[in-house]
């Protein structure tokens, strides 16, 4: 089955160089960046925080379960599993995968599925060199295997990839740890 038969909706993120600004309704904002996916997972501290004054449609927010797909090398595919109330503006540079038909696949096997095997393969197979495009994704084939089986390697993959996420996390505070005891050390106060 291919992208375009499981989910409703394959569409660009956001172009903010073409929105609307206005001024009454100036808020901040988070957004992705390629650096922003870890192991599938979109990582919260490595998000971009941004001020924004313009009218971004409510379609370009992320959603629950949407998986997002960087379109430019190297390819990477997340999704945000974390419920909150950060408001997260997915850019131009990402494809968004939104409203699956969870009757037949689980996001987590399809995120992971697509990062994993799915992109590579499919690149490899129709010799891309550049970015991708939304053709592209919805073309890829994703294997015809019964959701009890996918929901069971879905729990392995889920704890995996959060505790990969966590690593990230943490070898990212060990090197602010670092570079703080070098300041102190070679007394230099700027940040």
């Amino acid at each position: 089955m291919k992208v375009r038969e499981v989910f409703k909706e394959v569409f660009m993120g956001c172009n903010m160089t073409n929105a609307v600004a206005n001024d009454e309704k100036v808020k901040d904002i988070y957004t992705l960046q390629k650096d922003s996916i870890e192991y599938t997972n979109i990582i919260e501290n490595k998000l971009i925080r941004k001020r924004i004054s313009n009218d971004v449609k409510k379609k370009y927010f992320m959603s629950d379960r949407d998986i997002v797909v960087y379109v430019k090398k190297p390819y990477k595919v997340g999704t945000y599993r974390f419920n909150n109330d950060l408001e997260v503006i997915i850019p131009n540079n990402f494809i968004i995968l939104r409203d699956i038909n969870m009757d037949l696949y689980s996001f987590i096997f399809v995120t992971n599925y697509l990062e994993k095997i799915g992109i590579d393969k499919y690149v490899k197979e129709h010799g891309i060199e550049g970015n991708l495009t939304i053709g592209d994704i919805e073309d890829i084939d994703l294997p015809d295997i019964p959701k009890e089986d996918q929901m069971r390697i879905s729990k392995l993959i889920n704890s995996i990839n959060e505790r990969s996420s966590i690593y990230s996390i943490i070898l990212e505070n060990d090197n602010q740890i670092i570079r703080h005891a070098l300041k102190e050390v070679i007394g230099d106060n700027s940040d």
